[in-house]
């Protein structure tokens, strides 16, 4: 998220001199490296297409190729995620190949994506996904659906598909909630809420909210959309759509103590911690017995810091 502060920040008079160079420099060098994955997915779209196939970017990419943000170097891109026909994989791994790209480690059988592909020259990754989401989540987006709301836009003289703005919120949504596990975690990516707010500022008359609202519910998992929508107004202002389900309660509260957790809760991540170290260093517990560090120790806990003993 820094650089989308710092985007926020750029014309602030009240800035200390320090934190504007930080800034200022972050946003040089994401906009550099941001330049060098395009660079990096407009040759593998191009590679794909030579074997007639039109990938579909998700997520940064996507972000990105559609320009949602008011300059690139606001978001961060990890991997480039690319969808592409799960019938098509080799022939895809192999293209990817021939322009220089190398398989990572492998991954889990039947896991939603291939080894991410790496691209020693420019470090950029490509991660082809042959499903758009995990196997527990097509109850809500089906293979076939997700497929039929993508369109083709031009890529430097290449063809790539994205997503119309119902699936790309369907897809944020499901991304950051349930194949992450961050609802059940009462956790969020602000990175990815950001893009949510960012899609519907651009989209939001085109954004289909009943049919989305009626295939998270028809899952049920209607309380989390409407959860999600909810973190996106309490924390950038975006006033959620009418909805069939109402957010978890206690949710912002929730998120809260996730961020600044109370004392209670500290003391207990403090004893978990201490308990992950012991079973790496059992001896370690005779250090309990030296009160010269009972001082610190107390002060420790007294202060809810997370410490591996």
């Amino acid at each position: 998220m820094t650089p989308a502060l710092a985007w926020c920040l750029r014309d602030a008079h009240d800035v200390p001199g320090d934190v504007r160079d930080y800034l200022a420099a972050v946003l040089r060098l994401n906009a550099k490296r941001n330049a060098q994955l395009l660079d990096a997915l407009h040759r593998v779209v191009a590679g794909l297409n030579a074997i007639d196939i039109e990938p579909v970017l998700l997520k940064g990419a996507a972000r990105l190729v559609e320009g949602i943000y008011p300059a690139p170097e606001l978001r961060v891109l990890g991997d480039l995620d690319v969808l592409i026909p799960q019938d098509r994989a080799e022939h895809v791994a192999s293209a990817l190949a021939n322009i220089g790209f190398t398989p990572g480690d492998p991954v889990p059988e039947n896991h939603h994506h291939l080894p991410v592909f790496c691209d020693h020259a420019t470090g950029a990754g490509v991660e082809l996904h042959i499903s758009a989401v995990h196997l527990r989540s097509e109850a809500i987006m089906p293979r076939t659906w997700f497929f039929e709301g993508t369109r083709v836009v031009p890529l430097r003289g290449a063809r790539v598909r994205l997503l119309d703005a119902t699936r790309s919120i369907g897809h944020n949504v499901v991304h950051d909630q349930l194949d992450h596990q961050r609802y059940v975690r009462k956790r969020v990516e602000l990175r990815q809420l950001l893009d949510l707010v960012a899609m519907r500022t651009r989209h939001e008359g085109n954004i289909d909210w009943r049919e989305l609202d009626r295939r998270f519910s028809g899952a049920d998992f209607g309380q989390v959309l409407a959860t999600y929508l909810k973190f996106a107004e309490e924390l950038f202002g975006q006033s959620a759509p009418a909805l069939s389900h109402a957010p978890r309660a206690g949710a912002m509260a929730d998120l809260r103590r996730a961020v600044a957790p109370g004392r209670l809760t500290k003391l207990a991540g403090t004893a978990a911690a201490y308990i992950a170290a012991r079973r790496q260093d059992p001896f370690g517990v005779v250090n309990l017995f030296k009160p010269g560090t009972w001082p610190r120790r107390i002060r420790l806990i007294a202060d809810g810091v997370k410490q591996k003993w």
